[in-house]
């Protein structure tokens, strides 16, 4: 009998291993299909991660957008006109084009309706204020204000734009244009050194080849520690290149140096 307990011990030890063992196959399968949801899941979260990304992405350009459309001038005028948004563009060249220059079209005919005065009137305002040539006037509306844009020319080259209301001539603003104003500079300044120098180009560059045997590809006037010279590039036979300061009073060689 006691073999027999023994027997039946042994065999429910065996059936009870067995069964944590099958208990952990089918633990372990439970929890492996329980993973796997959270992997498939997680496709779509990376996939909206990216898209909130990219609209992120979208919503830091927009502002930057808006705020150039929401400038506006420092002025006033006394006509004005509601600033509708511009719409999207077309998909074809050709058609957007066309859509543009309709809108414009029609801009341009609000614009009109809406302004009090001629282009002869703003031009003879503009140049009552600064004297000139008015050598462009221009319809526009400037954030939401009507008004004549007047490019005016002085007899000393001096460009300005004037901005005059649309709606009863007065003058809102008026800007030197720089960009001309250095050039008018540039062109005194050389005018200047003309006067100074005592040798033209052609006896520079020879002076400068004298020294420095080989072609001179660039002559320039100019001003260097108060005297007026000639700066002369000179490329050799081999491919060397110099500048050579030239005294533009006299023809000396007053430098040179190898590029």
């Amino acid at each position: 009998m006691a073999t027999t307990h023994k027997f039946r011990k042994i065999a429910y030890s065996s059936l009870f291993g067995l069964g944590l063992t099958a208990g952990g196959v089918t633990i372990a399968s439970a929890a492996t299909t329980q993973q796997a949801p959270p992997t498939t899941a997680e496709a779509p979260a990376a996939a909206g991660s990216q898209d909130k990304a990219d609209t992120g992405t979208d919503e830091r350009n927009e502002p930057d957008e808006k705020n150039e459309a929401d400038e506006k001038p420092d002025y006033t005028s006394s006509v004005t006109i509601e600033v509708t948004p511009e719409g999207p563009e077309g998909s074809d060249a050709d058609e957007a084009d066309d859509s543009e220059d309709k809108a414009d079209k029609a801009e341009q005919a609000k614009l009109e309706k809406v302004a009090k005065i001629d282009a002869d009137a703003a031009s003879k305002a503009a140049t009552d204020k600064v004297p000139g040539t008015v050598d462009e006037v221009e319809l526009d509306e400037e954030g939401g204000n009507v008004v004549y844009e007047v490019d005016v020319v002085a007899q000393d080259g001096t460009e300005t734009e004037v901005i005059v209301d649309a709606g009863n001539g007065k003058i809102l603003a008026q800007e030197v244009d720089k960009d001309a104003d250095e050039a008018k500079a540039d062109k005194a300044e050389q005018a200047k050194l003309e006067k100074l120098a005592k040798i033209d180009a052609n006896a520079a560059s020879k002076a400068a080849t004298d020294k420095v045997p080989g072609t001179a590809d660039k002559v320039e006037l100019d001003e260097e520690d108060g005297k007026v010279v000639y700066e002369v590039d000179v490329t050799a036979k081999d491919g060397t290149q110099s500048e050579v300061l030239v005294d533009a009073t006299n023809g000396k060689i007053l430098a040179e140096q190898a590029d």
